[in-house]
């Protein structure tokens, strides 16, 4: 019976995604953004520190390097905030996916630019502002009966290229 009550005690004690009441998981967890994301939803929440994984100690060869690093992914989610918006102002009134493949597009070069070590990183921090990393997603289109500028359906869209 303790056993029970320590694992019911453990289960309503631990942190929950507040958007969609999923369980937290420590798999999810970002050192980078310092935050953990929702398995379910996707969604970045803060988590206690009692809660966050431990980070194992790596010493630093070059602590300037980890300094670039960080200054460099810095300026990525700049760029990539400002990408984010020029590309929402650009799709208003168009569909989500509209705007996903423009954003991805636009900022392709940005990510093509960056150290090779720190891309991954930086798709991650694009994939929250709705970059598309998946090229097979990119090249498959909308599909039948979809508007390939908007997404929409083609008797919806106001893109005035439909009969």
């Amino acid at each position: 019976m303790d056993n029970l009550s320590d694992d019911l005690r453990a289960l309503f004690n631990a942190p929950i995604c507040p958007y969609c009441a999923t369980l937290y998981d420590p798999e999810q967890y970002d050192e980078v953004d310092e935050c953990a994301r929702c398995s379910n939803c996707c969604r970045a929440y803060q988590v206690a520190a009692e809660h966050r994984p431990p980070q194992p100690h790596i010493p630093q060869d070059d602590p300037l390097s980890a300094a670039a690093q960080s200054d460099s992914l810095a300026q990525f989610r700049d760029e990539a905030g400002r990408v984010s918006k020029a590309m929402m102002r650009q799709t208003a009134g168009g569909s989500y996916q509209m705007y996903e493949r423009w954003f991805t597009e636009a900022l392709g070069p940005a990510i093509d630019k960056l150290d090779p070590v720190l891309r991954p990183q930086a798709i991650t921090i694009a994939s929250e502002l709705g970059y598309i990393a998946d090229t097979e997603v990119m090249a498959a289109g909308f599909g039948p009966g979809l508007c390939s500028i908007s997404g929409i359906d083609e008797h919806f869209c106001h893109c005035g290229r439909h009969p």
